[in-house]
């Protein structure tokens, strides 16, 4: 650890509630380094999810800073952004958002990028996730906890420094939900990602190196 591969500095971000405006995030600090997985908690509607889109450079905040791998991207272009999302940022998303008509096979392989040197063949990352026996399969047919192994494959197979996970184990049982952040963890650990998982599933709060509360706009270690 020590070197920080994702920080965000005093970040803002309101939105207009009728005729006021609510500041939703009050100032955040975070900073997450190699090696390291981050879980943030909170009520619903604390912002976790906003932050964590800001920190994945899909929605700009209304003031502070995001640096991803020693990029200050605050003031950067859109396309600099795509750009950088694409070859550093990994997205795992609460319903997997895999595509109906690909097999798992075909969600990785459309996926990767043909200049990217990817962690490992696709065949092998599906292998490594226990999923070589559904990667011909489309969506419909496989098990929930399929689809969101799938959907971290897909996170993990263009060898993204950051990874950003939206609640994923929100629709997995108790045994699945901990295989998910495992796998995360595993990652992380092995191949010096920083992580952050938005999550409300306390069960797995233990898989993390540390533990954010996020209330009232404001982000406090727990």
């Amino acid at each position: 650890m020590g070197n920080t591969l994702i920080e965000l500095k005093n970040i803002k971000k309101s939105y207009k509630d009728g005729d006021a405006y609510r500041e939703i995030l009050k100032d955040i600090n975070l900073s997450v380094d190699a090696g390291q997985l981050v879980a943030i908690v909170g009520p619903s509607g604390s912002g976790k999810s906003t932050l964590l889109t800001i920190a994945g450079l899909l929605l700009g905040a209304d003031s502070g800073n995001v640096i991803i791998d020693g990029n200050d991207m605050t003031k950067r272009k859109q396309s600099e952004w795509t750009k950088l999302r694409k070859n550093h940022i990994g997205f795992i998303f609460q319903n997997h958002q895999l595509l109906p008509f690909l097999t798992a096979e075909e969600q990785l392989s459309s996926f990767q990028k043909k200049e990217c040197k990817a962690l490992m063949p696709v065949d092998e990352l599906l292998l490594n996730l226990g999923l070589d026996k559904v990667k011909k399969q489309y969506p419909a047919k496989m098990s929930g906890g399929e689809k969101q192994r799938v959907a971290i494959a897909r996170a993990f197979v263009n060898n993204p420094d950051v990874i950003l996970a939206d609640e994923p184990t929100a629709s997995l049982d108790k045994e699945r939900g901990r295989q998910v952040v495992e796998m995360i963890r595993a990652e992380v650990k092995k191949h010096n990602k920083a992580a952050i998982m938005v999550t409300h599933d306390e069960r797995v709060l233990d898989l993390a190196d540390a533990v954010y509360l996020l209330e009232d706009g404001v982000l406090v270690k727990q």
